[in-house]
């Protein structure tokens, strides 16, 4: 028996009834296909490693050592490790922790008449998000191959609230300089980002050098749905005093695109090792949707004259590298192992997103004459992250195998740059995890991880109020009318001491049939 056969996908076997198989395999599909129905496009955001319950408990690995559909996302060259039929659905439970606490603003410093505004914390109220993970193979009877069918989001968290949920909608409150998100009224105090990969990919075995060469590769046809909230200030000159009342909001709605990415794979398995390496190749958004303004109570500015709006962005590609080993004989199934470890190094070229540019097509009304607005930025500069994982899995009994793992990763965002919108810090992360063999043919994956980010003081912030009517203009701002140039006109908003964690909590089945 060669080495792919041995690295079958599905659990050891005992025998089952035929009404018993019936009603798991009905059972079975009818949550695949409830989850896909109503989850399937709530997932989105900068990702947080990683999709998969086993990969949430083993610290993010998955490059290496998968042996099952989800093999489609992290490395398709695994995909003949996946024996017969198999059919795999994760959701990921993701909550985002996050407080600000803004430092005061201090109105005419060093006059007579000073003053100092003091803000309330701003706290992320949005609670757990859902991000499901449906994946499917086959091998097709086929020594050697499997292909793969899915859909999924990135793992992440992709909907945020700095304000009250009321019936399930964000409701903020921006005109109050003392209310509980007015902290973070000029950054995008309401967000979300869904985004869906429908993915379609292969990998084939070859035997080379006394070991095995796989090869894989998937094309992924993805979709983005965007909605956010903010502030614009209406009247330049005045910005550093930050008055509500001159505040126009703005609400960008249903903006959506679609674009292409792919993933590619290669790995080499020689006496229990296993090296592997999957890139996936980066996107570059441009989503039309629809613009409306409430306008600043001081002007009556904020009608459009046409309501359609474009929000341009990127997406990283990542790097995954690694090396495991696989060891033992499971007690339930002699052709798979009884342990394994991976280390996986990855990197994302987040670099590539400089800013979020919001364009609105149509042009100011004020008095009866039409006025340009201009693009709007949120500068961005983003830093390439790189990522240290390690874990691994043990089978205690024929039934039941448990999974731990951590990992380190470098964050996206630097000091100056720290905003509310998206977290992406310095990350230590652990996570632990089960997996129960209930019947022959499926597996129950549970699984816990949790990210730790140090606290940041920000003293230098960069993140400062959109004033699209002001001469300075970006995404560089260093014309003749900003000073200093490469400046924003307006205050920093980030000034202040920040602290944030994520929680994962991730639930899985794994259906096999050969």
């Amino acid at each position: 028996m060669n080495q792919a056969d041995q690295s079958r996908g599905y659990p050891f076997h005992n025998p089952l009834s035929s009404r018993r198989l019936r009603a798991l395999t009905g059972a079975a599909t009818a949550l695949l296909l409830t989850v896909a129905g109503t989850q399937s496009v709530q997932a989105g955001g900068f990702e947080i490693p990683e999709n998969t319950t086993k990969s949430v408990a083993r610290g993010g690995t998955g490059v290496v050592n998968k042996r099952d559909p989800s093999a489609l996302y992290f490395n398709p060259a695994l995909l003949p490790r996946a024996r017969g039929f198999q059919a795999l659905v994760n959701v990921n439970f993701v909550n985002l922790n996050i407080d600000f606490q803004r430092d005061p603003l201090i109105r005419n410093a060093g006059k007579r008449n000073e003053q100092v505004i003091e803000f309330d914390p701003v706290t992320n109220e949005a609670g757990f998000f859902p991000a499901p993970f449906l994946s499917l193979s086959y091998d097709f009877g086929i020594k050697n191959f499997a292909a793969g069918l899915g859909l999924f989001g990135p793992s992440g968290y992709g909907g945020r609230c700095y304000g009250e949920v009321k019936d399930g909608e964000c409701k903020v409150r921006t005109a109050d300089p003392n209310g509980v998100d007015a902290a973070a009224r000029y950054m995008m105090v309401n967000s979300s980002m869904i985004e869906v990969l429908g993915s379609l990919g292969a990998g084939y075995t070859f035997e080379v050098g006394g070991g095995e060469l796989s090869i894989g590769a998937t094309g992924m046809l993805t979709y983005l749905d965007a909605d956010f909230i903010l502030a614009v200030h209406g009247i330049p000159g005045e910005e550093k005093l930050e008055d509500p009342s001159n505040d126009a909001i703005f609400y960008g709605k249903s903006l959506s695109d679609l674009a292409m990415t792919g993933t590619f794979g290669v790995a080499y398995d020689f006496q229990g090792w296993r090296a592997a390496l999957s890139y996936r190749l980066p996107i570059d958004w441009e989503a039309e949707g629809t613009v409306s303004m409430t306008p600043a109570p001081s002007t009556g500015l904020g009608e459009l004259t046409d309501d359609r709006l474009t929000l341009a962005t990127a997406q990283a590609g990542n790097l995954r590298a690694g090396i495991a080993y696989e060891g033992g004989v499971h007690p339930g199934d002699p052709e798979l192992p009884r342990y394994d470890i991976e280390f996986n190094m990855v990197w994302e070229d987040w670099s590539r997103l400089e800013h979020f540019k919001i364009d609105p097509r149509g042009q100011l009304l004020l008095g009866g004459a039409e006025i340009d607005l201009g693009t709007l930025y949120q500068v961005k500069n983003y830093k390439d992250t790189y990522s240290f994982r390690l874990g691994g899995s043990y089978a205690i009994n024929e039934w039941l195998s448990g999974h731990a793992g951590g990992y380190y990763e470098t964050g996206a965002q630097s000091n100056e740059y720290t905003n509310v919108d998206f977290v992406s810090w310095d990350r230590f992360a652990s996570g632990l995890g089960v997996t129960f063999r209930l019947f022959d043919m499926l597996d129950l994956d549970l699984a816990y991880q949790h990210v730790f980010s140090p606290d940041r003081v920000v003293k230098n912030g960069k993140v400062h109020q959109q004033v699209p009517l002001a001469d300075c203009k970006g995404p560089d701002y260093d014309n003749e009318y900003c000073s200093p140039q490469g400046t924003p006109p307006g205050n920093p908003q980030n000034n202040g001491t920040w602290s944030s964690s994520f929680q994962t909590a991730s639930v899985g089945l794994t259906f096999y049939y050969d």
